[in-house]
């Protein structure tokens, strides 16, 4: 499997899909036959581990504007997993404490396709890990 690395943190993904650079993350998706778009990023903190607290005040917006959430564990990583739809499109928003970082992870898919990509995504989130 292909790999991604930043000076922050690294992850592989299926063979099939493609990696593009952004200024603060990295884009994944299935060129030919994907349905969605995954977007990565990583912000860490000088002042120890990130909390649950820290996880659920940068979702603050998104739940109040009505997003469903669940607790989640990726691997070494564990946070918030939120849902939400708008204008047809479904969205997903990982939000992961891995040590002193957290990965803020995004989604975007038609809604009438929303799933169909589960296994991938589950398999880049899980691998995802900090440099050392």
């Amino acid at each position: 499997m292909p790999t991604t690395q930043t000076p922050r943190w690294k992850a592989t993904y299926p063979e099939h899909w493609v990696r593009e650079t952004e200024e603060d993350s990295v884009l994944l998706y299935d060129p030919d036959d994907g349905i969605g778009t995954l977007e990565i990023s990583c912000f860490c903190k000088d002042d120890g581990p990130a909390t649950q607290d820290e996880l659920r005040d940068l979702a603050a917006d998104t739940l109040q504007a009505g997003a469903r959430q669940m607790e989640t564990r990726m691997g070494d990583k564990q946070g918030l997993l939120l849902f939400f739809t708008e204008e047809g499109v479904a969205w997903k928003e990982w939000y992961l404490a891995a040590g002193h970082c957290v990965f803020f992870v995004t989604y975007d898919c038609p809604e009438e396709l929303e799933g169909v990509e589960d296994d991938e995504l589950a398999e880049i989130i899980t691998s995802l890990r900090l440099e050392d």
